[in-house]
């Protein structure tokens, strides 16, 4: 059979404004090439130029030729100085053609195609001369089978069953955990520091239990990783009760060393209720000896849930700190105050449920009293050693991410790729804006390992893990800031205004309203 006759509208790059001042303006002759290479295939194909009405006023504008027809394909040519312009019109291709297949064509494309995918409604890129591709999608090729076509196709979810089966299809029993726990445990023994705690540590099997964590963080890609890639909102899947403590069952028995199972989700918390449901069923099980262990928000924390995982023997939760500066907080998207983490942070300590967190030093748009207070409670937390912590000295831009995406001044190398004429280009953290507090950064990564390698070995740790180091770094940034203090006057001002909200937070805390522990 021949093939139906596609309507097919092929639309230019979209350059500024500013084009009739420094260059003659003309039909774009690649698109005329494609639109009369399928016509005379015998599809219905035109080629609109967007910059017609911009530099002579004549013809209809772009939203007025996409109303024309019920267009089939569509696709944009793309430039590197129209990048954006072409992406919204992909993007009013979408909403006035919602069913036409959007495709996207020109050098930029080829080279920037992860871009596309990632920022538009677009699928399909076509690599290099774009004749054959089109007129095979057009005759229903599908795209996976054109040559020099690059397709995104959407992911499907697992749901409850096919997660729970999931789960249980991992093959707990063959898992060689034995050679990593006896790696660790001649290290330790060889260095004089093998304690029970240690061996606690060393035991332990990690355990899926949910599938995202929907807060959306703006410097974490793991939570918009599952909307991405199918295009909608993943809801919250969990494992259920029954199938969990069966996979623990079956870890237990295989591996009868284990001392502690780890819940490696992003937020295991995320579902309240059913988190203290699960930890009600672990202590009515009763599994002797073997912790747990899990992530949280600290917006989680209530004493009704630290109550239910005391009786099921978690003995941490690592939960996402990050910094004690409201600014930062609202910067990143945390969705909870400092008083929150207080809080939580105190019913933890009041119930005897260990805590280990992370802390950032540094964020884009932090200042240096943002840096100065992160510190300060840093070291009063970490002074006590209920709490465990990690020290993270800057926002990595990481794919994905909303920060990554709305900043651009990278700390950054070029690597070669193996024996190849490739390189790769590796963006290491995102610089801070603030001067001042871009020093103390690049101050702090000047001198921090040298720092830590010294006190480490001064105080005979082996293993630097980073709740071992963690006080050290922070002393170094609180150095750091104090000698910016006196070699600028007026960041030593930043630096007195930021000691003023610790302060009246720490009388807070000394009057019983945040008590601190």
């Amino acid at each position: 059979m021949e093939p139906t006759a596609k309507k097919i509208l092929l639309i230019t790059p979209t350059s500024s404004k500013s084009l009739t001042g420094f260059s003659y303006a003309g039909p774009h002759l690649g698109g005329l090439r494609m639109a009369g290479f399928l016509a005379g295939r015998g599809h219905d194909a035109e080629c609109f130029d967007t910059n017609l009405k911009m530099v002579t006023g004549e013809g209809p504008t772009l939203e007025e030729k996409l109303a024309e027809k019920p267009w089939d394909i569509i696709g944009v040519s793309f430039l590197d100085e129209t990048l954006e312009r072409d992406i919204s019109n992909l993007y009013l291709a979408k909403k006035i053609c919602p069913f036409a297949k959007l495709v996207a064509g020109g050098i930029e494309a080829q080279f920037n195609y992860q871009a596309i995918l990632d920022s538009s409604p677009c699928n399909i890129v076509v690599q290099g001369e774009g004749e054959i591709p089109l007129l095979m999608l057009a005759n229903g090729t599908p795209p996976g089978e054109i040559p020099g076509v690059i397709s995104k196709n959407t992911a499907k979810a697992l749901d409850e069953d096919l997660f729970n089966e999931a789960t249980s299809a991992i093959g707990w029993e063959t898992i060689n955990y034995e050679s990593y726990w006896d790696h660790w445990k001649n290290f330790y023994q060889e260095n004089g520091q093998y304690t029970d705690l240690v061996e606690t540590e060393i035991h332990t099997a990690r355990v899926f239990a949910r599938n995202r964590c929907p807060i959306g963080c703006k410097y974490c890609s793991s939570t918009g990783q599952l909307t991405a890639a199918t295009g909608e909102n993943v809801p919250v899947i969990s494992g259920t009760d029954e199938n969990l403590i069966n996979v623990i069952e079956r870890i237990v028995k295989a591996h009868p060393r284990v001392r502690t199972i780890y819940f490696t989700d992003d937020d295991f918390c995320i579902n309240r209720p059913a988190a203290i449901r699960l930890a009600e069923k672990l202590a009515e099980r009763d599994f002797g000896d073997l912790t747990f262990m899990c992530y949280a928000r600290i917006t989680d924390i209530t004493e009704k849930l630290a109550v239910a995982f005391k009786k099921a023997n978690f003995r941490l939760l690592y939960i996402g700190v990050e910094t004690f500066s409201e600014n930062v907080l609202e910067e990143i998207g945390k969705m909870c105050s400092a008083e929150q983490i207080h809080r939580g942070l105190k019913i933890l300590k009041d119930l005897d449920l260990k805590t280990f967190f992370n802390i950032m030093l540094t964020t884009p748009k932090s200042t240096l009293a943002d840096v100065q207070e992160t510190v300060c409670w840093g070291l009063k937390y970490l002074g006590d050693d209920f709490y465990g912590g990690g020290i993270i000295p800057a926002i990595e831009p990481l794919k994905g991410t909303g920060l990554t995406a709305m900043h651009w001044d990278y700390k950054s190398k070029m690597v070669k790729v193996g024996d190849t004429d490739h390189y790769l280009r590796r963006d290491f953290l995102i610089w801070p804006e603030d001067p001042y507090v871009r020093l103390a950064l690049q101050r702090y990564l000047d001198g921090v390992d040298k720092e830590t390698e010294k006190l480490a070995q001064q105080d005979d740790i082996a293993h630097q893990r980073p709740q071992s180091i963690a006080i050290y770094q922070l002393r170094y940034m609180k150095r750091l800031l104090k000698e910016i203090g006196e070699e600028f006057p007026e960041a030593a001002g930043h630096l007195a205004r930021a000691d003023s909200s610790p302060r009246r937070l720490n009388a807070a805390f000394l009057s019983g309203i945040l008590s601190h522990p």
